[in-house]
């Protein structure tokens, strides 16, 4: 049940050949420099756009004084609105992140998972697997009587729908790209599988620490999922099918059942499903379904099930990935 953790599927193999692999300590603050160099990348459109909202709104010079109540709204607004911007700016998460796995460590995208054989079967399936797990935790919640549901609410929405799932398949890939298959893939080239998918996982929950309704249980929860992640990766030994899940598992969540992704509230949904202040411990409360048990639940069984299945046998030498 443990062997993926004594294993080492093809996409580490490949990484192995990296002509750059620094110690654990070294490549944790490599990480953190260069998650720190993408949020800054990433603001310099972001502030493009919050200052081109501005200059539409109307709202301006001395008008900040004599109408603070304005402002305030703008403020308001300009938040609600950044949030599919700041989805496709993540874009340059997955390229800065390519750019350095290519250019410093010498890895190839094989390593990193883009691997061609299977690609649009894994994202397929993947992404169905997303969609099924985020609605069995929707479910546990709504049996315990702790979400309601009112109803159906896109109306004339389905332009933004379709842009966040845009959105949400860009943010999903570029998570996952810098998580998985940057950092855990090359700390396991060097190190135990095992200190790979605990650190990776680690990183990703306190990635989320500034997120609103933060709390111990959505802590763990991100941790559980990084986990899964990182098992997902291993046992596909590709990138793709975990991208779609974390897609379809924020899209679900956010765009279909109209609740909170991670404490952030999306602007369009196809049903509308409202968490009761009761049983704030199932449903996850503030935070979403991730910051509650639900979510636990669904996530330790996934675990359990990845654990117990054989993971993918590759018999030939690694293809080379796309664009090598």
């Amino acid at each position: 049940m443990l062997s993926v953790f004594k294993e080492r599927p093809s996409i580490v193999l490949e990484a192995q050949k990296a002509r750059f692999k620094p110690h654990f300590i070294i490549q944790v603050l490599i990480f953190i420099a260069l998650f720190l160099t993408i949020q800054l990348a990433m603001l310099i459109p972001l502030l493009a756009y919050g200052f081109v909202y501005f200059l539409k709104s109307g709202i301006g010079g001395r008008d900040i004084f004599y109408d603070p109540e304005k402002l305030t709204r703008l403020l308001a607004g300009l938040q609600d609105n950044m949030i599919l911007p700041s989805l496709i700016c993540t874009v340059i998460m997955t390229i800065l992140t390519i750019i350095y796995c290519k250019a410093i460590e010498r890895r190839s995208l094989y390593s990193m998972g883009f691997v061609r054989k299977k690609a649009f079967q894994d994202y397929i399936i993947g992404g169905g697997i997303g969609i099924i797990m985020l609605s069995v935790a929707l479910l546990i919640s709504f049996i315990c009587g702790t979400i309601t549901y009112e109803g159906y609410i896109l109306g004339d929405g389905i332009g933004l729908l379709l842009l966040f799932l845009l959105g949400f398949i860009i943010q999903g890939m570029g998570e996952e790209v810098l998580l998985r298959g940057y950092f855990m893939i090359s700390v396991a080239s060097r190190n135990s599988i095992l200190l790979a998918v605990i650190s990776n996982s680690v990183l990703f929950a306190v990635l989320h620490i500034f997120n609103n309704g933060i709390d111990a249980i959505p802590l763990i929860n991100l941790t559980l999922f990084g986990i899964f992640a990182s098992l997902y990766t291993l046992k596909t030994d590709s990138i793709w099918g975990i991208c779609a899940l974390h897609t379809t598992w924020n899209f679900a969540q956010g765009n279909i059942f109209g609740i909170k992704v991670s404490g952030i509230d999306t602007q369009v949904s196809l049903f509308s499903f409202k968490l009761k202040d009761v049983g704030t411990i199932i449903n996850g409360g503030s935070f979403g379904l991730e910051g509650g048990l639900a979510v636990t639940l669904v996530l330790v069984i996934g675990i359990v099930i990845l654990l117990s299945l054989e993971g993918r046998k590759v018999r030939m030498e690694p293809e080379k990935g796309m664009g090598d």
